[in-house]
Parts: structure tokens; C-alpha cells; sequence
């Protein structure tokens, strides 16, 4: 959505209560948000602010930290639109095609860091071996999170287990993708719902949850933000978890 939309979704998001927001360059709307976290009046240390970069198809170490550079500054004069001069976190959207080519990367967002810009670093879409690639650089910054599609519909096995192993978090992107569309998926949460007062959506993202991972979500709608922030105050049993986890493999 727009500028415009972003705008009005994050006042929405605010007021619900929500804190921690992840504004990525692909959805083209930084500065509405921006604008939207400046006319809020909230203290920006009570926010927890993460832009993307997207520089994948560079290639080379040179030519991809030259646009990642690129990529920082313009996460930068898009968020100045809110007189947001730091951000919390910056995330690689996607990783590039070769080890060289992520080390440019990774040396653009640690300069960003040295910069004062940025406290935390993250990656998305990134497998062992690309996680690797930065991991390996000498005196580096650890990736805090790796983005990835990670839900009761789609989780493959190891993919929390390589990025515990390197002290890196998996974040969810899209954490309800053809779960709740899925005739067999729903009924099956429905259930688990009823059990807890919870709703199909707030079960899977509780599974999320309860599996290591965190996730971020999306909303036009006021009703559903609240409906994704409530599932702090209930618990999955063991059974129900396993129940969730095996609905993938069926």
C-alpha cells in the first residue's frame, strides 16, 4: 500500500499498542510511516524502529557494498521524513549471489553501525551457508534475526536449528500464509482455539512463538492488529504443539 495508507495503518498500530515496527523498502511506504511514527507524539525511545535494503543483484564485493551504501542512505532520508535520524535495526531483504558479493553487504551495514545510524544488524532469507558467509568475516557483527517464511504451513526441518546454533533469531514473514485458507489447517486451530478463547490466527501465531521464533505481521484492519498482538496470555500443551507441527507433513 501507499504512503498514504502507511500513514493511517500505523497510527492504527500505535494505538493498539503496538512498538516494534519493521518498515521495509520493498512495501515503498517508509515515509508515510515515518510521517505517521513523527505525528504519533510518542517518545522515539519507546519505539523499536527496523529498515530493509535491497541490493541482491550486485555483484561482486565492491559493487555490492556501493549499493548497500546506497540502500542505508535511503532507508535514512525516507525515515528523516518522521526526524528519525537513527534506526534500531537494518535488515538485508535478500542475500546476494555469491560469498564475495554478501561480504559487501555486510561491510556496508557494519559501516552504517560505526556511523552511529544503526544498533543491530539482520539478515532475511538467508540459509546456513549464506549466514555463514558473514559469520566468517573477521571482526563482524553478528546477525541479530533472520527473516524467513517460517509457519504451521511451512517449516522445514532445521531451519530454527541452524540459525540457534549461530546465535541468530528466526522472524517469521507472512506467519499465517496458507494457514487459514487451508481447509485442513483451519478446523484444527479452530479446535485449539475454542480450548484457550483464542482465534485460528492467534493459535498459529502462538505456535510461532512457543517454537523459538518471533514473527511480524500485517493489517488493515484495527481489529486484527489487536488480534495478532493478544497471544502473550496463553500457553500451547505439548500435545497441541506437536498436533500443529505434524499439520505440515499430512
Amino acid at each position: 500500500y501507499d504512503d498514504d495508507a502507511a500513514y493511517r495503518l500505523t497510527l492504527t498500530a500505535l494505538e493498539v499498542g503496538y512498538r516494534n515496527f519493521f518498515a521495509s523498502v520493498l512495501a515503498g511506504n517508509q515515509k508515510g510511516f515515518a510521517k505517521a511514527i513523527k505525528a504519533s507524539g510518542i517518545p522515539r525511545d519507546e519505539l523499536y524502529i527496523c529498515g530493509t535494503v535491497l541490493s541482491n543483484r550486485a555483484r561482486g564485493e565492491e559493487a555490492a557494498f556501493i549499493k548497500t551504501k546506497q540502500g542505508c542512505q535511503e532507508n535514512m532520508n525516507a525515515f528523516s521524513y518522521g526526524d528519525i535520524i537513527k534506526v534500531d535495526q537494518i535488515m538485508l531483504d535478500y542475500p546476494a549471489g555469491d560469498v564475495d558479493s554478501i561480504r559487501g553487504q555486510w561491510k556496508a551495514f557494519e559501516e552504517m553501525k560505526k556511523e552511529g545510524l544503526v544498533d543491530t544488524l539482520a539478515v532475511s532469507n538467508f540459509n546456513a551457508r549464506q549466514v555463514d558467509a558473514v559469520l566468517t568475516m573477521p571482526s563482524v557483527t553478528k546477525p541479530a534475526v533472520n527473516q524467513l517464511p517460517f509457519s504451521v504451513a511451512y517449516h522445514p526441518s532445521g531451519i530454527l536449528d541452524y540459525n540457534k546454533e549461530r546465535g541468530v533469531l528466526v522472524q517469521s514473514w507472512s506467519p499465517l500464509s496458507r494457514v487459514l485458507t487451508n481447509p485442513t489447517y483451519r478446523p484444527v486451530l479452530a479446535s485449539i482455539g475454542n480450548e484457550h478463547g483464542k482465534t485460528p490466527a492467534q493459535v498459529g501465531l502462538r505456535w510461532i512463538i512457543q517454537s523459538g521464533a518471533s514473527f511480524c505481521t500485517q493489517s488493515k484492519s484495527k481489529e486484527h492488529f489487536a488480534e495478532d498482538l493478544n497471544v502473550f496470555d496463553f500457553e500451547l500443551s505439548a500435545e497441541e504443539m506437536t498436533k500443529l507441527s505434524l499439520l505440515a507433513a499430512a
